[in-house]
């Protein structure tokens, strides 16, 4: 004797599967947009930051290359890094505000900070060349400049580096 099976019993069954299967899918597309569109934004962030870098070396290879020059240079950085610090790292620190976050570069050639370091990602630290970091720290070591503002970068005509305010 065969037994029957009821196939309507079936059918309410895989609808509501298919309906599951499918709001389950709409999550997962939406969290993976989510993700992509964060991911995208991390990198808008970190180029800037390279390109903070590049365009003051530039400014300041220009002041270097003239004779005299009294210039500002307007920071352009996420609105996550709130400092952009100057520090000599090889003389004594002064000033220790923030001081931790920096201490840690003792082994790398870099005289260029931004704070704070976890927003800055991989490119927390940088060596500016051209800097005289003696003169910019002689009063605070490290010399902390608000990076919603501007960099003065001066150069007088004996002088044979830059230095910022």
């Amino acid at each position: 004797m065969k037994k029957v099976i009821n196939k309507r019993a079936q059918e309410s069954m895989s609808m509501p599967f298919g309906i599951i299967f499918s709001i389950f899918l709409i999550v997962v597309f939406i969290v993976t947009a989510f993700i992509a569109v964060k991911y995208f934004l991390g990198i808008s962030d970190t180029t800037k930051i390279g390109l903070f870098y590049q365009d003051f070396q530039s400014a300041v290879d220009d002041a270097v290359t003239s004779q005299s020059t009294n210039t500002t240079f307007k920071i352009n950085l996420p609105s996550e890094i709130k400092k952009v610090c100057f520090a000599n790292l090889t003389s004594e620190i002064t000033s220790p505000d923030n001081y931790d976050e920096i201490r840690d570069y003792y082994t790398y050639q870099a005289n260029t900070f931004l704070l704070p370091s976890s927003s800055a990602g991989g490119l927390s630290s940088k060596q500016i060349n051209h800097l005289n970091i003696t003169k910019i720290t002689s009063a605070k070591n490290p010399y902390r400049i608000l990076a919603s503002g501007e960099i003065k970068i001066i150069k007088n005509f004996y002088d044979r580096d830059v230095v910022v305010k």
